[in-house]
């Protein structure tokens, strides 16, 4: 079946991609109209099986002969509106996702590793699942220890600003000498660097988290560091420009795109390492999610390895070619059909009224247009960017990157088949967090812990393939 789905979702992909560019019925739209017939079927003849919402899929497919505009669009969407969709809020508790594989802690590699603004521990627990022994968690964010203290109790955590602990500290801590911890991780953070100024380096004191990684990076002398980073910094200007001032005078350095990246890349290589970079979807290694991060991984000067540190891709979006047998992408639909939703945020009642005219895989779009305008005030007519207002999530593909609430009305997230946002425990499922995590604190902390996280799936891709290369390292 594995073989079948994938040929259907090749096919449900290049249909999609067909409408790229078209006026009139875009790509949002056709997903919009996918999914609206699909949900149609599923009322009309039933479900007992995931398999069986892959057939009524790929029927509505071969029914799509060309990718002309179809010409009953309206009127399916009509159609849905109306439909009972109770029924499809049973069968999406009722029906068991195949799940993304939560990864268990593996016998202990024995590699040890030390982490840096741990955050939810997302980065982290994917290493433990590769075998790594987490020897030491450094925060300045309770809500970090209390996540961490009810998760690992026996890893010891300091609840500090990083530049007031000694490296030390955290060597005697980790029960290791300068030298001999194998890992490194942390995603420090680097926002602020974005912001107006002149070009300072690390002098700069916005770049506090940054300075004070890489002095811990050159006091305790790992094997291997791993940092991540949004993407948004690959094109960060330390100094904003004006618009109206671009391609009128040449940029200084600092305010050209990439500055900010480019100091932190020659601050990185100033410790001696070898630098590696990469910017990884969380898709092509087994997330049900796209959300692409920076990951950076340095490599100590006098130890050589025979493999590349940064992964190999385990999957791919279904229509595309590979010279190499990957899996096709996890959808929505294996990360959290038929899970226990448990805690959520309900829609605000204006946003609901709307939302009620969105199928699986659509957004604003389809609202119809003599309520548009109420339902999206001044950003109607705003230029781009209006992507995530009203967006209903679809079951044929990975979820968009999670955002740290569901429910803002500009980057919403909810249920393909039920009436509100996407609940914790989703949250959750598609960041590769086992179900049981413990999150403290209220529902609006649990979602943004969870969607601010390095998800451990991806993580896990990460720490095995060092763990593969630390096996077979050798010294200069």
């Amino acid at each position: 079946m594995k073989a079948r789905e994938s040929e259907v979702l090749a096919k449900y992909f290049n249909i999609i991609e067909s409408f790229r560019g078209k006026k009139g019925i875009g790509m949002g739209d056709i997903r919009a109209y996918i999914s609206a017939l699909a949900d149609l079927e599923v009322i009309e003849t039933g479900i007992k099986k995931r398999e069986d919402l892959i057939e009524i899929l790929s029927e509505i497919l071969n029914r799509m002969e060309s990718s002309e505009p179809p010409q009953d669009y309206k009127d399916t969407l009509r159609k849905w509106v109306n439909i009972d969709k109770s029924i499809l809020s049973e069968y999406s508790r009722n029906i068991k996702c195949r799940g993304v594989p939560e990864g268990t802690k593996l016998r202990s590699n024995g590699f040890s590793s030390i982490s840096l603004f741990s955050g939810s521990f997302g980065l982290d627990l994917g290493f433990e699942w590769a075998g790594f022994d987490t020897r030491v968690a450094v925060d300045i964010d309770p809500a970090s220890k209390e996540i961490i203290s009810a998760n690992r109790p026996e890893i010891p955590f300091i609840l500090d600003d990083i530049k007031n602990i000694p490296t030390e500290t955290l060597l005697e801590t980790a029960g290791e000498d300068k030298g001999d911890i194998d890992v490194l991780t942390g995603g420090p953070p680097c926002q602020p660097f974005s912001t107006a100024g002149k070009r300072m380096g690390l002098n700069d004191p916005r770049a506090s988290p940054l300075r004070e990684y890489i002095r811990v990076i050159n006091e305790a002398k790992p094997k291997i560091f791993v940092m991540e980073e949004v993407t948004g910094l690959l094109n960060a200007r330390i100094k904003h420009v004006p618009i109206k001032e671009r391609g009128k005078r040449k940029l200084l350095p600092e305010e050209r795109k990439g500055s900010v990246w480019k100091v932190i890349l020659d601050e990185l290589k100033n410790t001696g390492y070898r630098i590696f970079q990469g910017v990884l979807d969380a898709a092509d290694y087994g997330t049900p999610q796209k959300r692409k991060r920076v990951i950076i991984i340095g490599l100590r000067p006098d130890l050589k390895v025979k493999i590349p540190l940064i992964p190999e891709k385990t999957h791919k979006k279904p229509n595309l070619p590979s010279l190499k047998l990957l899996k096709p992408w996890r959808t929505l639909f294996d990360a959290i059909m038929g899970i226990e939703p448990g805690e959520f945020i309900n829609l605000p009642p204006k946003y609901a009224t709307y939302m009620r005219y969105v199928p699986a895989g659509g957004n604003w779009r389809q609202i119809p247009d003599r309520f548009k305008r109420e339902a999206m005030n001044n950003a109607l007519y705003a230029g781009g960017g209006k992507m995530g207002f009203y967006r209903r999530l679809c079951w044929f593909e990975p979820s968009p990157t999670l955002v740290t609430s569901p429910s803002m009305k500009g980057s919403m997230m909810i249920h393909p088949w039920e009436e509100r946002p996407l609940s914790v425990n989703e949250y959750k499922a598609i960041q590769g967090f086992p179900l049981d995590w413990e999150l403290p604190g209220s529902v609006t902390n649990k979602y943004k812990k969870v969607g601010e996280a390095v998800p451990p799936t991806l993580s896990y891709a990460i720490a095995r393939n060092l763990a593969k290369a630390l096996k077979e390292v050798d010294k200069w």
